[in-house]
């Protein structure tokens, strides 16, 4: 399956570099976020699309072979707090999503060795969207 395509604020794009760049060793997960960052095409904050996964958006997503979808909220590492629905960038299903249009799928793949597969169905809140540019 061809990725799709990923769009990305320069905000969000500078603060997920400047994290990666201060690991003392990336993670698999790292490294594919590191290389979906570098395909993403990048937009200013004010020009990203409503529709649009970025950094703390709360959104409705599907994990194959589940039908019911699941609230989640995408944050930075240091922000994750563990709370329900939180997920952080550098776990498998955050930095799967990250860029993700409603409606598009990804195929990720996990520490395990398996594959998974993401559907976004519902960007519910999208701070850009919002004007909460922070």
């Amino acid at each position: 399956m061809a990725q799709p395509n990923i769009i990305i604020s320069e905000q969000d794009l500078h603060r997920l570099e400047t994290m990666l760049e201060n690991q003392a060793k990336l993670t698999p997960t790292m490294e594919h976020l590191e290389e979906e960052l570098a395909r993403a095409e990048v937009v200013t904050p004010q020009d990203i699309p409503t529709n649009i996964v970025t950094m703390n958006a709360k959104v409705l997503i599907t994990i194959a072979p589940a039908k019911e979808a699941t609230e989640i909220t995408l944050v930075y590492p240091h922000d994750f707090r563990g709370e329900k629905g939180q997920v952080n960038v550098v776990a498998p299903i955050g930095a799967a999503i990250l860029g993700l249009a409603e409606g598009q799928e990804i195929e990720w793949p996990q520490p395990d060795g398996h594959t998974m597969k993401v559907k976004i169905e519902k960007v519910i809140y999208q701070p850009e969207r919002e004007g909460d540019f922070l």
